[in-house]
């Protein structure tokens, strides 16, 4: 029986950073990201694929803008511009960008000049001097296992099983946010792991206004809950990159580091304009982010 190998289709992973880098960037109000988005065409109606598109939110309705994604050996030239221009035409797109990976023909940015195309490039680099060595430090917890135990104020009474667990708005208590409680509470040093580790042990918690009500209607106030858990914690390093993203209106040093998870992924970036340095994450999982500048301490993001 053959194995089978999952390849990523030839500049995928151009592809996916380009559209991360745009989820970045897209902080305002009413903008959405949609990587590899079909769009119908106007003539056949057949869906065609853009890579990213930027969708925008106005009173006339929906504004898209496309990105063609070129990560390709030689520079970008007149008939992939025009090909372009004609698909974004035909499925409906206000404003097309082609982002190479090595640059365009002089003839190529004068046609997308033209047609009202943007080019941009996003090119590595060797070194930034406002970033230095940067290490970006992800930990993803995971929860095998959460148990409660009630306490409750009985006044000479017995509470009698089966009972539920009120919130003060008298809504049944899920567990709701106690995961994320755990980890707040967790000692510091717990909190840094420099590998993974596994975790066996309990919080007491005070659930002030909480109340219990059993199965013969009785009514008792929580004193806590005592939560006995199972935590996982995986830690993952990565370097960070360098790449400058350059356009007629757009010169942008970008320094990110993007790491992967058994159960989720994170790209962390510092992007440097004319305007200064702001810091984007944009992460699926759960995961927490710190970032190593030098020999200056670590850092923790939000």
């Amino acid at each position: 029986m053959k194995e089978t190998v999952s390849r990523e289709r030839p500049g995928q992973r151009f592809h996916n950073f380009v559209a991360i880098l745009e989820r970045m960037f897209a902080h305002q109000d009413g903008v959405a990201i949609a990587s590899s988005l079909r769009v119908p065409d106007k003539d056949t109606g057949r869906l065609r694929e853009h890579d990213v598109v930027i969708i925008r939110r106005t009173h006339h309705g929906p504004n898209l803008t496309a990105i063609e994604c070129r990560d390709q050996r030689r520079k970008v030239g007149v008939p992939q511009i025009e090909a372009f221009a004609k698909k974004c035409e035909k499925t409906g797109i206000h404003h097309g960008i082609v982002v190479a990976a090595n640059g365009f023909t002089s003839t190529a940015r004068t046609k997308a000049r033209a047609l009202n195309l943007t080019c941009m490039e996003l090119a590595d680099a060797d070194s930034f001097e406002w970033i230095g060595t940067v290490t970006i430090i992800g930990q993803f917890y995971n929860f095998t296992a959460v148990e409660g135990r009630v306490r409750v104020v009985e006044d000479g009474r017995k509470v009698t099983n089966p009972s539920t667990v009120y919130t003060p708005d008298g809504l049944p208590y899920t567990g709701e946010g106690i995961q994320s409680l755990i980890i707040d509470k967790l000692p510091s040093e717990v909190r840094k792991p420099t590998t993974r580790q596994t975790i066996n042990s309990q919080i007491v918690i005070p659930m002030e206004g909480f109340f219990v009500i059993d199965n013969l209607s009785q009514r008792f106030q929580v004193k806590d809950i005592t939560f006995t858990y199972a935590l996982e914690i995986e830690v993952t390093e990565r370097r960070i990159t360098l790449h400058h993203y350059l356009g007629e209106n757009a010169a942008l040093e970008i320094a990110s580091g993007q790491i992967t998870f058994s159960g989720g992924q994170s790209t962390v970036a510092f992007v440097k304009s004319k305007d200064g340095v702001a810091g984007y994450v944009v992460s699926t999982g759960g995961l927490n982010h710190g970032v190593k500048i030098g020999d200056l301490p670590e850092r923790r993001l939000g």
